[in-house]
């Protein structure tokens, strides 16, 4: 495989992990005080519609739910991701 494939499936790797990680981080954090705010979540995205064309109907949507620790462990994964590629690739 070519180096830059392997250097995009590590960056998709490491972002993966950062949303699950967070996602883990901010259920956790509601119920303890004092770091509850890591937990809360935001709504992105637009609500579903309907096309009707008679003969079939196409619903579209797009929601995204994202949490504070989320969007913390995706930059903590982003600022990560060259020190890691270095000593991986070189």
């Amino acid at each position: 495989m070519q180096q830059g494939v392997l250097k995009g499936m590590l960056m998709f790797a490491i972002l993966l992990a950062a949303v699950i990680l967070g996602s883990l981080i901010g259920d956790f954090s509601r119920t303890i005080g004092g770091i509850e705010w890591l937990g809360k979540t935001f709504d992105i995205g637009i609500s579903t519609f309907d096309i009707n064309l008679k003969v079939f109907v196409i619903t579209l949507g797009f929601q995204i739910h994202v949490t504070v620790s989320e969007i913390i462990m995706i930059l903590v994964g982003i600022l990560c991701y060259p020190k890691v590629s270095k000593t991986l690739f070189g």
